[in-house]
């Protein structure tokens, strides 16, 4: 690679200043302050970035605000004529790169151009100064292995990546003094987690205690909930019982009927239809009488005559006697019903209830507001706790600062029990010896005491702490109150929403889910039996509308009989008195009918008695006396199966409600013991939950630092974690040290080639006059004499050679230009000549850029026929 043009926007003393260079070898000559130095820095920013501000280093920033940086076309063998421009103001300061076939990249793409070159061989193999050729404790031998090895000189380019690679892996695990890295924190941490689990087993027993205390509160609260629960559904049960009580009587009242049937389906079919055929028999001889009485011309009475006349309606009457009777049974027990209904409230009677679907939904309905109330109950258990913690503080304080008033006395206190020493001294010396020991004993206590109280003085750090603590528990009571505040409106709000939907379904308001629950199921029952009533009020209307259709045809017999101001049932037993009358007055009547009537009337007897032989042993079985209590049999079988059919439905309904027999009375003082039981039960869950969420909160903040238990489980994980990392380091070094021998051994193979070529470099740098380089006990030699033994100038062409030694092991694969900036400054004339010619041999394989202020070599460029340029400020 070597470096064609750089087009400079804007780089320390430069402005729109464009540079050719040539292939081989020029020297750039300038005067100091002219720019070398400056072009230097810009090759060196536009490949490998713009370097950091320093103090004490040159800034090359313009000071004008116009585009710091500039553009570098290089000639690559691979990717041909390549152009990269960087400034620091753009993407960064990151580089653009643009190819010759069009593509275009970034930083990524020029690393990919340049590499294996990166700045660090940039700076210690292809550029020379002259601070580089003095330092010649880089030619001992051990030395020249390492330059081998970093530089891939000696085929070990792989190995030495890979080294640093694994080298970077490892100290990025981790550093004797590192802090960052990832074995040195999970020392850290373990160390930590130590020291925790040291402070937690110290409070372990008193953070076990209060967990145990924990746990048995919370047993408490559960079995108090679930007792609580459980006088709740006796209450509810209770309720129930209470609410179906008129069913329950009824249910008892039909359990102590008999309510056996005598006679099957089939039986009662069978009496059913004889009776039928009887009846119609009977209907037969009446008939047939009626004709005879005709023919006998019989008018004794005008009452028998309208009978005779209205006989046919008479009969139908008295023949629907039973089906009128279960009307107006039917009437009655519908208006008994009606009458057992108890009183409803008011507002139902008007707007009725809208009760909820289920149990479910009225859960659904209080489960926000029961959140926010267990959220405000342990808020007010926290703000407690702060207020409690807030006051021992306050109260420390108090204490604290009675014990030391002097804080709040900024003026000092003389020192009174000094002062009353120093006196009673004084007089010891002037009274006799008896009282001289007492006054010196007094003056010893004086002292004693000043010295005393001068050692407790107060802390003021620590008052300043106390009232610190203060202010944070203030703040944080201030805190949790607008916190429980806020709750409070909260659970206020979800409360009126609860009161507006038991207003909007009419239902009264209540405190509590399970007064609502209560509440709702009696709407339910309400609604329940307002249907029952309707379809019990329909049916009694109906009956009622068909019962006096049946009194308007008593109508025409209000002449002949007294049915005046008489209920149907009165008025059906005279009608059913009157025809016997009138039976009896048809039979005493004189026979006169003829032949053909009496005997039709006897086959009809006849027939009537044959049919009676044939049903009578089913007569018997019944004990029935006569077809005619044939009716009230199959009236009573009747109501016998309605009342199993209704007892049925109250096995179903009602029974499972009461468990055993009992009385509304007993009901009502169940139900006044179970509320005073349930509110005893609610008081003691409170206190019972509060007294849990205090503990619990304790053990939360007990908690904060992580749980014994934690601990261990956090100390075995990251004890896994520093083995894991530390097998990992000792893996990654030992690798390291294993391609770090394989280098070494490689290195030494390419040694000898490496002193080979420097010798010729240096026989022709010195024109011979020193033959041969060599190592003796590590150290580099010259014909057997110590480098310290040399001249400056023949020290700087010994590196020199060794450097171009180098970049004659690579001069295949040139990586970089080779820039020089003054690296001569300790040769004679004779020494630059031998340089400049060795600089226009090198240059065959290298580009060279020569940097220099001195003109003999400049005339020596221009003796060899090598390009020269002068940087003059002006474009090229």
């Amino acid at each position: 690679m070597w470096i064609k043009k750089a087009e400079i926007t804007s780089f320390g003393k430069w402005r729109q200043q464009n540079f050719l260079f040539e292939a081989k070898n020029q020297l750039v000559y300038g005067l100091n302050e002219a720019g070398k130095s400056t072009l230097y820095q810009f090759i060196q920013a536009i490949l490998f970035g713009f370097p950091a501000k320093r103090k004490k280093g040159q800034d090359y920033t313009p000071n004008d605000g116009s585009g710091f940086g500039g553009r570098l076309i290089i000639v690559h063998p691979t990717y041909g004529s390549v152009t990269i421009e960087r400034y620091k103001a753009k993407n960064k300061g990151k580089a653009k790169v643009w190819l010759e076939d069009g593509q275009q990249g970034e930083e990524e793409l020029l690393e990919n151009i340049l590499y294996p070159l990166n700045l660090q061989l940039f700076r210690q193999v292809f550029t020379f100064q002259q601070e580089q050729l003095q330092q010649l404790d880089t030619l001992g031998e051990e030395n020249l292995h390492e330059a081998l090895i970093s530089l891939g000189l000696s085929g070990s380019n792989e190995l030495f990546e890979q080294r640093i690679q694994l080298k970077n892996n490892y100290e990025g695990i981790y550093r004797p003094r590192g802090r960052k890295q990832p074995l040195n924190q999970a020392l850290q941490n373990y160390q930590d987690l130590q020291q925790k689990i040291k402070e937690k087993e110290a409070q372990e027993a008193s953070f076990q205690q209060l967990v145990r205390q924990a746990d048995e509160e919370k047993l408490q609260v559960t079995q108090q909930a679930a007792r609580n629960r459980q006088l709740q559904e006796q209450r509810l049960t209770f309720e129930q019982q209470r609410l179906n009580w008129s069913g329950y009587a009824e249910f008892l009242e039909l359990q102590k009927m008999d309510l056996h049937l005598l006679a099957s389906d089939a039986e009662q079919m069978e009496l059913q239809t004889f009776y039928q055929e009887y009846q119609q028999l009977m209907k037969e001889q009446e008939k047939l009488h009626a004709a005879l009485q005709q023919h006998s011309g019989n008018q004794e009475s005008a009452r028998y005559y309208f009978y005779l006349e209205n006989e046919t309606r008479i009969q139908q009457l008295v023949d629907e006697k039973v089906a009128i009777t279960r009307m107006l049974d039917e009437d009655q027990r519908i208006a008994v019903k009606l009458a057992q209904t108890k009183d409803t409230p008011t507002g139902w009677q008007q707007n009725p209830p809208r009760p909820f679907a289920d149990e479910q939904a009225i859960q659904k309905l209080f489960e926000p507001l029961q959140v926010q109330q267990k959220a405000l109950a342990e808020q007010k258990i926290r703000l407690g706790l702060v207020k409690e913690q807030r006051d021992q503080a306050e109260a420390g304080l108090n204490d604290y600062e009675q014990k030391h008033p002097e804080l709040f006395n900024h003026k000092k206190n003389p020192p009174w029990l000094f002062i009353a020493a120093g006196v009673g001294l004084v007089l010891a010396f002037l009274l006799p010896v008896p009282l001289r020991y007492i006054v010196l004993a007094a003056a010893v206590a004086c002292v004693i005491g000043g010295v005393l109280r001068q050692n407790k003085p107060a802390d003021k750090d620590a008052w300043q702490e106390k009232l610190g603590q203060m202010d944070v528990y203030e703040g944080q009571v201030a805190e949790l109150s607008e916190k429980t505040t806020q709750s409070q409106r909260k659970v206020q709000h979800l409360f009126d929403q609860i009161q507006k939907e038991l207003r909007q379904r009419n239902l009264s308001e209540a405190e509590n889910e399970f007064a609502v629950v209560q509440e709702n199921q009696r709407a339910q029952n309400y609604l329940a039996q307002l249907q029952t009533n309707k379809e019990l009020q329909q049916r009694q209307l109906d009956l009622r509308q068909r019962l006096m259709q049946q009194e308007q045809r008593f109508e025409f017999l209000a002449e002949w009989l007294p049915l005046q101001e008489k209920n149907l049932s009165d008025k059906l037993r005279i009608l059913e008195q009157f025809a016997k009358e009138m039976e009896q007055i048809r039979f005493a009547q004189t026979y006169q009918e003829n032949t053909v009537l009496q005997q039709r009337i006897h086959e009809t007897q006849k027939q009537q008695q044959q049919l009676l032989t044939q049903q009578q042993s089913l007569l018997e079985k019944f004990r029935l006396a006569y077809p005619s209590e044939i009716p009230a049999f199959l009236q009573r079988e009747a109501e016998v199966k309605q009342r199993q059919q209704r007892l049925n439905e109250l096995t179903e309904s009602v029974a499972p409600l009461f468990e055993k027999e009992t009385t509304l009375a007993e009901i009502d003082d169940a139900l006044r013991i179970l509320q005073q039981e349930i509110q005893t039960g609610e008081q003691q869950l409170h206190q019972s939950q509060e007294q849990e969420q205090r503990s619990r909160l304790q053990i939360q903040q007990m908690q904060a630092d992580g749980t014994l238990d934690n601990l261990y489980q956090q100390v075995s994980q990251q004890r896994a974690l520093v083995e894991k990392l530390t097998s990992d380091y000792a893996v990654a070094k030992l690798e390291n040290q294993l391609l770090q021998d394989i280098a070494t051994e490689l290195s030494e193979q390419q040694l000898p080639e490496l002193l080979k070529q420097a010798t010729s470099y240096f026989q022709e740098l010195t024109n011979n006059a020193h033959s041969r380089l060599d190592f003796s006990e590590g150290l580099l030699t010259v014909d057997q004499l110590s480098l310290y033994n040399l001249s400056t100038g023949t020290k700087d062409q010994v590196m020199m050679a060794f450097r171009f030694a180098y970049l004659a092991l690579q001069q295949k694969h040139p990586l970089c230009p080779v820039i020089i900036d003054d690296g001569w400054l300790h040769y004679d004339h004779q020494r630059k000549y031998q340089f400049a010619k060795l600089l226009q041999q090198f240059s065959q394989n290298y580009q060279v850029i020569c940097l220099s202020s001195d003109q003999e070599m400049v005339s020596y460029y221009q003796e060899l026929h090598q390009p020269v340029w002068e940087l003059k400020g002006v474009q090229r």
